[in-house]
């Protein structure tokens, strides 16, 4: 019976430890290393030790599921094409910020190792017609690459959440929230669409907020965090955060560590 108490109680002891670890998603890659949402960004994010990685993506005119941020490529590059309304194959041959290309998310999959998770936003939320039809595409291609329980999908639009939930029912789903609302407006758009939690930008956070999330079994990620003295700051005033995204996923994780101590 001794034997099966300290058992019992370093289980109890290491389950702790892992509730308490916040999981460093690197924001488009390492995006404050190498242009950001590449395959060179990914692959920095992996080397810094990230415990996930961040990417935007959207369904292009030929039905390619393609990793960029914006809906328009003129910020990275020379040339300026509306990445819904353009092919692919005209995409691919754009040289964008550091001399580098803009991959598919096919190509982001194949070089995830298996223990770090994606979070992928779906940036064309808002667009109409086939162009905002991505998740049959997405979930055909997640079962393909043997990704699917790596996989988070995060999205601005809580209705975009409900439709993955039909094609993704055992993906994470986690409503983006940029602007501060009613936290009982929050959280009841949260349950309404079938989100499993809330990722808010940081001056969203507070007490009420942590308090009601964790009332109705809503996790809680916060973005983009990318000074070493607000995370300090998230990590004591605001227990039980799941996970902080930013673009120097190492030095957010050194901070962390220091934290511990």
């Amino acid at each position: 019976m001794k034997q099966f108490s300290i058992a019992l109680m370093v289980l109890t002891a290491l389950s702790a430890c892992r509730s308490n670890k916040l999981e460093v998603i690197a924001h488009r890659g390492a995006s404050g290393s190498e242009t950001e949402n590449t395959i060179e960004a990914v692959e920095k994010a992996v080397e810094l030790g990230s415990d996930a990685i961040e990417v935007d993506i959207w369904r292009t005119k030929d039905d390619s599921l393609v990793v960029f941020h914006d809906r328009n490529t003129a910020r990275l590059s020379v040339d300026s094409l509306v990445v819904p309304e353009s092919e692919y194959k005209a995409l691919k041959e754009l040289s964008i910020s550091g001399n580098t290309k803009i991959p598919t998310l096919r190509e982001i999959l194949e070089i995830l190792p298996s223990d770090v998770r994606l979070f992928i936003e779906i940036k064309c939320c808002w667009e109409e017609g086939e162009a905002g039809n991505v998740f049959p595409m997405l979930s055909d291609l997640l079962q393909g690459t043997g990704k699917t329980n790596q996989t988070v999908i995060i999205s601005f639009n809580p209705a975009k959440l409900k439709e993955a939930s039909d094609y993704l029912p055992k993906v994470p789903l986690y409503w983006l929230v940029w602007e501060k609302k009613p936290v009982d407006e929050l959280i009841k758009t949260a349950l309404e669409y079938d989100a499993d939690g809330l990722n808010v930008h940081f001056n969203v956070l507070s007490e009420e907020l942590m308090k009601k999330a964790k009332q109705n079994n809503l996790e809680v990620f916060v973005w983009t965090v990318n000074d070493e003295g607000k995370v300090a700051e998230i990590r004591h005033k605001y227990r039980g955060i799941e996970g902080i995204t930013t673009d120097y996923p190492d030095l957010i994780k050194k901070r962390l560590k220091l934290n511990r101590r």
